[in-house]
């Protein structure tokens, strides 16, 4: 349970606007972003439904404009590999303390900026493949129920194996909206979705949406790596302060 707070709201639409932004303008982010900060404010669960309805949001926005750059047939594996294995995050979610999530996810954050720089540094290239697709779509599905993080493995497959940077951002904001809607469904049926949640939930939802028209204007123009750069520090800073 929590206790509704106007502060707290401000807070969880400033995080989704800042989050969202990142994810318009450099194609990934969202959830890592989101969920790395809104715990600060609010229960974890509470935070992992927000940031599923949200994505759902964000995804619908993105592919509306974008959907001439779509590809399904490279989306479908790793997309229904990522729904078999949501419900196993779900289940970790559920079954463990406040206190071991936030560890949990501040490991994953470590990790993941680790491999970012190490992919970074050597040009680590995935090729496209049904082995490929099959593990980083049950690695996406377990992110994904226990924090909605959908982008950060399906960026790495997506961003190596895509023609053009259109066509990897059509692609893995179609995967968003699949992946949330599933995680939305299972969030509702265990009971992280209520009334009392939807200042919050609609607030995101509002914020990201505002952030992405201008974060998308700023697609082709930000220096990616500069923001990569960004990311890099910025990150675990974050897993610091969510096992403080």
């Amino acid at each position: 349970m929590f206790e509704f707070q106007m502060t707290n709201l401000l807070w969880i639409v400033v995080i989704n606007f800042l989050a969202a932004f990142l994810q318009a303008s450099v194609g990934f982010g969202y959830g890592i972003l989101a969920m790395a900060l809104m715990p600060l404010v609010l229960p974890m669960r509470l935070c992992s439904a927000i940031s599923a309805i949200t994505v759902v949001a964000i995804g619908l926005q993105m592919v509306a404009i974008l959907h001439k750059n779509l590809s399904l047939r490279t989306v479908l594996v790793p997309v229904l590999c990522c729904l078999l294995t949501t419900p196993l995050g779900m289940y970790i979610l559920m079954h463990n303390s406040e206190r071991m999530l936030r560890i949990i996810l501040a490991v994953f954050i470590l990790l993941l900026t680790v491999y970012f720089i190490i992919s970074q540094k050597h040009r680590l290239v995935i090729k496209k493949s049904l082995k490929n697709a099959v593990l980083f779509g049950l690695v996406t599905g377990i992110s994904t129920g226990m924090f909605n993080i959908v982008g950060p493995f399906f960026m790495i497959y997506y961003f190596s194996i895509c023609d053009d940077h259109l066509n990897f951002k059509a692609n893995i904001e179609f995967s968003f909206i699949i992946a949330g809607l599933y995680s939305t469904l299972l969030h509702y049926l265990y009971g992280n979705i209520t009334l009392d949640a939807a200042p919050y939930i609609v607030s995101a939802s509002a914020a990201a949406i505002a952030a992405g028209f201008l974060g998308l204007y700023f697609f082709r123009r930000l220096d990616r790596g500069k923001i990569c750069k960004i990311i890099y520090v910025a990150l675990p800073v974050m897993a610091f302060l969510l096992i403080k």
